[in-house]
């Protein structure tokens, strides 16, 4: 059992990112744009190619614009935030999305084991997460996921402009205070190690996102559950 200043923590620093995209998103209810992410156009080839899969669980789903996305796919979409603004646009296939305002890791844990085709997050990974909480992330992962199922995910890179701006909070973590959240960076050995004995490499790549305007350099996974 997690003791209880452990707890109190990790509380807080959720409370702390909830309030953050809470205000983004009542600020600019389409921050991100109103159009899926490149991140999706990247995966929904991999999904494709999978025969018979059908469900997708996204974690930190922000306004549900990947869902939507993935939902007119043809896939049947669970999309989990703690931000109320989690709800899909009013375009998305109603049968095919079901809003979820849940802690991720709770969630993912209430999850029948071994059923889910694919688990799925867009820069979810790369908030304030310690390493335990990574690690317990994938595990719970891991256990969602059906027998050789897909973990989809893009993360900031450690060569990512803002690496090393701010307050330096946990190894590759930092806080860019005030007017950004605590934000883990991800190195390529980093993932690595995090999926040893859970996933093994379908297909990676790191690339650069936003233009000039907001430059970020994001890696992309493509994972398969192991054992």
């Amino acid at each position: 059992m997690a003791r209880p200043t452990t707890t109190r923590a990790r509380t807080e620093r959720r409370v702390r990112q909830r309030d953050f995209w809470q205000r983004r998103y009542d600020e600019d209810p389409t921050f991100f744009g109103p159009e899926e992410s490149d991140f999706a156009r990247w995966c929904r080839p991999i999904l494709r190619s999978e025969a018979g899969l059908r469900e997708v669980v996204e974690l930190g789903c922000g306004y549900g614009r990947d869902a939507r996305y993935l939902s007119s796919e043809g896939f049947h979409v669970r999309a989990v935030d703690l931000v109320r603004r989690s709800e899909p646009s009013s375009t998305a296939p109603r049968a095919a999305v079901e809003p979820i305002e849940s802690d991720c890791l709770e969630f993912l844990t209430t999850l029948p084991r071994g059923k889910v085709g694919a688990v799925y997050s867009n820069m979810f990974l790369n908030m304030d997460f310690t390493e335990r909480e990574h690690r317990d992330l994938m595990r719970a992962i891991h256990r969602a996921l059906a027998p050789r199922g897909l973990h989809l995910f893009s993360v900031r890179s450690t060569s990512d402009p803002w690496y090393g701006r701010g307050r330096r909070v946990r190894p590759d973590t930092y806080d860019p205070s005030p007017h950004r959240v605590t934000m883990h960076f991800f190195s390529e050995a980093y993932a690595d190690r995090l999926a040893k004995g859970l996933f093994e490499p379908v297909r990676r790549t790191e690339r650069s996102e936003g233009g000039s305007d907001f430059p970020i350099r994001l890696w992309y996974f493509a994972d398969r559950r192991v054992g």
